[in-house]
């Protein structure tokens, strides 16, 4: 059997990550309506290939051309919502009336938005009297506001077309009540050109645009409509296939539709993942480097840390980016063992740092993934690489390692949490009552193993199950990454109730551990500093 390329392993690998999320996302749905996934089937279909590759000046001239656009939205995307704002700042100029319809807002509170548009209302009250945050539940009011803002200066009429914001009333039927309020607002609106900014599923032909379509029939009102779905993974995926989805952000699929593709599958379905999560935001795909450095220099600023001129020696690449394993592959520094162990981490939805070659891949675009790493980097130019050490060197090095990595997502985000004893005893309890798949074998076992951990080191003891941390580089980590979480968020709380100082923090971050026995010394030492600090009660 023919050995696959890189890039050929390297579209396998991204393809296992995006089916593992699919199902996780799946699993996540408590209530599915009925009639669920015949509607997204109907939506997938339209978006399985494509006529041609296109650009941003074809894609420009149609939506001057049509009546009517209809713009998807992945509404955990940052990038979905960008879309809308870049085809305005594309369009203003060249087109006299111009109106919005969005599904963020209920039409009952128009009145609110008028008055809110008309700076009548300040934005935190808005919000309030759109009960937005009750009703809206992907609760991500900053990704929409620069489209508000945009809205307010340009004096672009905005009209909120959510008829009902529950799960309460079917997906066909919530089309038929928006189609209604567009129908009336292009009737109201003779000669303005409307963009239709709704959630992906709802553009597809058969659904909202074909009930639009009935009522201005009925109106006998004739208007040319155009289709703008986003970020399509089959698009993708056949653009991967023939190399080209670097290269492409625009398709065409017909004469009335087009795709926009600014987003890799598996970064979209991680935005959704990190809402499920509450990941405390994202840093931007677009810009990961300039993003990810700006939280290096918090850290550093933070812990009166001097960054080095080679701060920025540093290549990041994101989830939607495996290109860097190529490189790897090819480059002879790295052994089997080593790549096997990266691709391990990749597949396990792990951020990585690769000292040898300045990268950090970020598994996760959230903000704690991003400034954990970014605490890692921090460290590694003040106390130098990592180097071989003996097993139980190595051990407590590591769960240092994580330590300073979870303080310093802490330092960005303190509201992130982490296991503690409590949580990996409840986790053992119902882990033995239950009967366990191979995958949450491990997982047991590795939670048992930090709760045996923490009765050695009540006694001051390291280590004494070394043969099975070299048997299972997996439960190794695993171990000392539970073990690392805890010290650093206990860490935190101890800084801020000064039992341990700044100082002290620094000096750990900056000692590289070179005798033989310091790293669990440097261990026990913060162990026994931190005794006594209060966690906040969690809600």
């Amino acid at each position: 059997m023919k050995k696959p390329s890189p890039r050929e392993e390297l579209l396998r690998l991204q393809q296992k990550i995006f089916e593992r999320n699919d199902d996780f996302i799946k699993s996540q749905v408590s209530v599915k309506e009925r009639g669920f996934e015949a509607y997204e089937r109907q939506y997938k279909k339209h978006v399985r290939s494509y006529e041609s590759i296109s650009n941003i000046e074809e894609l420009l001239q149609a939506v001057l051309e049509a009546d009517i656009i209809y713009l998807g939205d992945y509404h955990t995307n940052k990038q979905s919502q960008r879309s809308l704002l870049r085809l305005l700042k594309l369009i203003i100029d060249k087109t006299d009336r111009l109106g919005i319809c969005l599904e963020l807002v209920q039409k009952k509170h128009q009145k609110v938005l008028n008055a809110f548009l008309a700076g009548e209302i300040e934005e935190e009250l808005f919000l309030k009297k759109i009960q937005f945050r009750k009703y809206w539940y992907f609760d991500l009011w900053e990704n929409f506001k620069p489209v508000f803002d945009f809205v307010r200066y340009h004096k672009i009429p905005l009209f909120g077309i959510e008829w009902c914001p529950s799960l309460s009333c079917s997906l066909k039927r919530r089309d038929i009540e928006s189609a209604k309020i567009i129908a009336h607002r292009l009737k109201q609106n003779p000669g303005t050109k409307f963009i239709i900014f709704t959630g992906d599923l709802h553009v597809a032909p058969e659904h909202l645009p074909r009930e639009v379509g009935l009522l201005l029939k009925k109106n006998k009102l004739v208007k040319k409509e155009l289709i703008i779905y986003q970020n399509s993974e089959s698009i993708y995926w056949k653009l991967a296939q023939e190399e080209l989805e670097e290269k492409t952000e625009i398709v065409q699929l017909d004469e009335k539709s087009f795709c926009i593709l600014n987003t890799p599958p598996i970064v979209w379905q991680q935005s959704y993942l990190n809402w499920l999560e509450q990941e405390g935001g994202e840093i931007d795909y677009a810009d990961a480097k300039s993003n990810f450095l700006e939280l290096v220099r918090r850290v550093s600023e933070f812990l009166e840390i001097k960054l080095p001129a080679k701060v920025e020696e540093i290549e990041i690449f994101t989830c939607g980016d495996l290109s860097f394993l190529e490189r790897l592959e090819e480059d002879k520094a790295f052994d089997r063992k080593e790549l096997a162990q990266i691709k391990r981490q990749i597949l396990a939805s792990e951020s990585y740092f690769i000292p040898k070659k300045k990268i950090v891949y970020l598994a996760n675009l959230s903000i704690n993934h991003a400034s954990e790493e970014a605490a890692h980097y921090t460290r590694i130019l003040t106390a130098g690489l990592e180097f071989p050490r003996k097993i139980v060197d190595a051990f407590y090095a590591n769960a240092l390692h994580e330590a300073l990595g979870f303080f310093g997502s802490k330092i960005i985000n303190h509201k992130r949490k982490c296991f503690h004893e409590k949580d990996y005893q409840r986790l053992v309890q119902y882990l033995k009552v239950t009967q366990l798949p191979k995958k949450r074998r491990l997982e047991l076992e590795m939670a048992s193993l930090i709760l045996d951990h923490k009765l050695l080191e009540r006694e001051g003891e390291p280590i004494t199950y070394q043969k099975i941390l070299r048997r299972n580089p997996e439960v190794f980590f695993g171990v000392t990454h539970g073990l690392g979480y805890m010290l650093g968020d206990r860490l935190y709380y101890a800084l801020l109730q000064e039992k341990i100082s700044k100082e002290e923090v620094r000096e750990v971050f900056k000692n590289p551990f070179k005798e033989e026995g310091e790293p669990f010394r440097v261990y026990m030492k913060l162990l026994r500093k931190i005794r006594g600090v209060k966690l906040p009660e969690r809600v």
